[in-house]
């Protein structure tokens, strides 16, 4: 359509055109080109060279409503995994937007809309009021069955208690296919776990590998009586791997995210042995608000210490993690640390956000 033609000329053409079709298609209603006098409206204010103030009037409507379907349609595009030529064409016509709007800096933000229930760990400091209320009022680690998810959150996470659920395990597959031998050879001869590097690697005896596949080996060869091994399952095909045998906590209401990596926790005591010392803490939580440790073979004892904002007003817990038993930790306020009280025992854990009510 020629630049200079004026408005009513360009409604009359369309007019015409609605006409033709108007006669070979039935019900068609008459005057449909109205619609589009808004639209020949900006795109003729962007097709004319700017006036002295119509020039940012044209961009902002017309300029700016082509400019986000563009977008639309090229996020269509690269979306389209299976068709590589549609995703050439997205990303071709991102760079050519790209001179007229900035559109990465919301391409590498996280979040378009923020949430007003989301809060970051660490956003809220502890106060010593919170210790008082949490240490002076609730001396004890409660066990409880058939755990309520709200009465948890309420009672428990938003009073930085810890808990022990008894039953928070029932149905995992871990209860009867993790043991020394059965973890050792899952992560021999498991592809993914093979090719995998973990986090957080710790071992009572030195290796240079810092693979658990490697050090379990020891242990199956009995060249050690007493050890403790622990890992995270950063990898996410890894974590994956490890998340077949266990299922989200029945206990924790849904408000709670678990993080995609998960850990296990190994350890083993010769026997006759004494039991001072040895305590392993289980760091590098990301900044999570949770832990959960859940008890799959053997015993555990657990140690709950307080952080250092608390640590004048509460005293350390101290407690025992018989199999099927899961605990549920706070991190803003306590410290996880456990060791060995049968020959053998094999922790599952993982950690987790819950979101803060904006009050």
């Amino acid at each position: 359509m020629g630049r200079d033609l004026t408005l009513s000329r360009k409604l009359s053409y369309f007019n015409g055109r609605f006409r033709r079709l108007c006669r070979r298609l039935p019900d068609c209603p008459e005057r449909r080109s109205q619609a589009l006098e808004p639209l020949i409206r900006c795109c003729g204010a962007a097709e004319r060279p700017p006036g002295p103030d119509r020039g940012r009037r044209g961009w902002s409507r017309g300029a700016w409503a082509l400019t986000a379907a563009l977008t639309a349609l090229c996020s269509l595009l690269l979306g389209l995994s299976h068709c590589p030529l549609l995703r050439f064409c997205g990303r071709a016509l991102l760079i050519q937007v790209l001179p007229y709007w900035d559109w990465t800096l919301y391409h590498n933000m996280d979040c378009l809309i923020g949430n007003p229930y989301y809060s970051q760990a660490g956003a809220e400091s502890m106060q010593p009021v919170d210790c008082v209320r949490a240490c002076q009022a609730y001396q004890v680690v409660e066990r409880l069955q058939n755990a309520d998810a709200v009465d948890v959150l309420q009672n428990y996470l938003r009073q930085n208690r810890p808990l022990v659920i008894v039953d928070g395990m029932t149905g995992w597959a871990a209860r009867s296919d993790f043991s020394v031998e059965s973890l050792t050879q899952l992560y021999s001869e498991h592809l993914v776990l093979q090719s995998s590097t973990v986090c957080s690697y710790w071992a009572s005896e030195n290796s240079p590998e810092h693979s658990p596949a490697s050090f379990l080996q020891h242990v199956h060869r009995q060249t050690l009586t007493q050890w403790t091994l622990q890992w995270k399952n950063c990898n996410k095909a890894a974590a994956k791997v490890i998340r077949t045998f266990y299922q989200r906590p029945y206990f924790l209401p849904p408000m709670v995210e678990l993080a995609e990596s998960n850990w296990l926790l190994m350890a083993s005591r010769a026997e006759g042995s004494g039991m001072e010392g040895g305590f392993v803490k289980v760091d590098d939580h990301d900044g999570d608000l949770l832990l959960w440790i859940a008890q799959v073979q053997g015993v555990f004892e657990v140690q709950l210490l307080p952080r250092d904002a608390c640590a004048d007003t509460c005293a350390h817990h101290a407690l025992q993690l018989s199999p099927g038993e899961t605990v549920s930790v706070p991190l803003q306020m306590w410290e996880v640390q456990y060791r060995p009280i049968t020959s053998t025992a094999i922790g599952l854990a993982a950690t987790g956000n819950w979101l803060q009510d904006p009050s």
